[in-house]
């Protein structure tokens, strides 16, 4: 008699990375689904987050935008406004706080005006589906990192802890796929040779997404140079071209940006942040627990400083290692105070840092790298606190 036996078999990485990444998605098209229908109404325009008193064109006035009671606003509103007017040819700059430094950040708005074919009706819903892709994406290529790591594929969903993506699915900014982009760069960066075209793909989108993206490319071609891989290095920093050309068109389409953002001396903005504290009111339970929050978000970006500090005298340096040192190196001029005065803000602009340390903690099986993102997260938690607070009162 013959004896058949069934063998069962192992389900691949990449089906693995591709459960994490659609688990993920669930759980954001979810969160937005719910800000949707129980906060906004109905209207897919209330995730931008517009001010009450925020002034609008004639094209999206009214009807066409959801308001929020706040009556100033958040800077997804803007980058809305930027994906409407993408090549900055229907005035839609003057009702922009700052022209240039939002449409430079051209990357999200600009494919969701490219694949509507700049449709008014239907820009708003790619723009949300861009960042749900990038949702989906930044777990896949962490899930990835994990297995090549030798950790679980499930930490692929530890992507949407990342501030800079909470903060986005909460309030559409474009800082979401700027950290989707970064762990590419990680996996592709250090991968097969032959796979390095998606790696100089990611340099090439990460600076048009947001400037800090530029720190990206910079570190690639430290990296490839403490190799002695001028060819990469060369190759890398051709990837800074297409934002540079882009940054030159708005530049001379847009007034000048007279914001002062170096620092006055080296981490000047975050020493005066730390030094005034917080001067907003307290005089209700949640906001005692926001302001708690906040100098616990400070105390990790400081942590995050310290560790990205300590790498430096490592005697070999990875992508990993040299992208954190970069980033906070790059802190060090950031002097405007609104950077540094909540953690949403923070928390979105030291994310690539943050993320580094995180995937460093991965890798390195380090709790401590850690500890800078954890203590940032409360805060951003309590927001999400108060929308579901607000969905569940509108549902009742």
């Amino acid at each position: 008699m013959l004896h058949s036996c069934v063998v069962p078999m192992e389900t691949s990485p990449h089906r693995r990375a591709a459960t994490v990444a659609a688990m993920a998605l669930l759980v954001a098209m979810a969160w937005v689904g719910l800000n949707v229908g129980l906060n906004y109404g109905g209207h897919v325009s209330g995730l931008f987050w517009t001010g009450a008193q925020a002034a609008l064109p004639e094209e999206l006035a009214g009807a066409h935008t959801r308001r929020v009671a706040d009556p100033v606003g958040y800077d997804g509103q803007f980058y809305r406004l930027v994906a409407h007017d993408p090549l900055l040819r229907r005035g839609f700059q003057s009702y922009v706080d700052n022209p240039p430094l939002r449409w430079r950040r051209i990357g999200v708005p600009g494919l969701a005006a490219l694949l509507t074919a700049g449709s008014d009706g239907t820009v708003d819903f790619v723009y949300v589906a861009i960042e749900l892709i990038f949702v989906a994406l930044g777990a896949f290529w962490l899930a990835q990192l994990a297995e090549n790591w030798g950790a679980r594929a499930v930490w692929g969903l530890a992507f949407l802890a990342i501030p800079a993506v909470a903060v986005s699915l909460d309030r559409m900014t474009i800082d979401l796929p700027l950290a989707a982009l970064l762990i590419g760069l990680v996996l592709y960066g250090q991968g097969e040779a032959n796979r390095r075209w998606a790696m100089y793909a990611i340099l090439c989108a990460a600076p048009l997404v947001r400037e800090t993206g530029m720190v990206a490319v910079v570190a690639w071609c430290i990296y490839s140079a403490f190799r002695r891989d001028w060819r990469s290095a060369a190759k890398g920093a051709a990837c800074g071209l297409p934002a540079l050309a882009w940054w030159a068109y708005v530049q001379s389409r847009t007034p000048v940006d007279g914001t002062r953002w170096l620092a006055s001396y080296p981490y000047s903005g975050i020493l005066t942040r730390t030094l005034e504290g917080i001067t907003d009111p307290t005089n209700t339970l949640w906001l005692r627990a926001a302001a708690g929050f906040e100098e616990l978000a400070l105390a990790g970006i400081w942590i995050a400083l310290l560790l990205a500090g300590t790498l430096a005298w490592k005697r070999r340096l990875g992508l990993v290692e040299v992208t954190a040192i970069l980033f906070a190196a790059f802190a060090g001029f950031l002097g405007k105070i609104d950077i540094w005065s909540s953690a949403y803000a923070t928390g979105r602009t030291m994310s690539p840092l943050l993320l580094m340390l995180g995937l460093l903690a991965l890798r390195e099986r380090r709790v401590l790298f850690a500890l800078p993102l954890l203590l940032v997260l409360p805060r951003i938690a309590l927001q999400y606190e108060a929308q579901l607070r607000n969905a569940l009162r509108a549902l009742m």
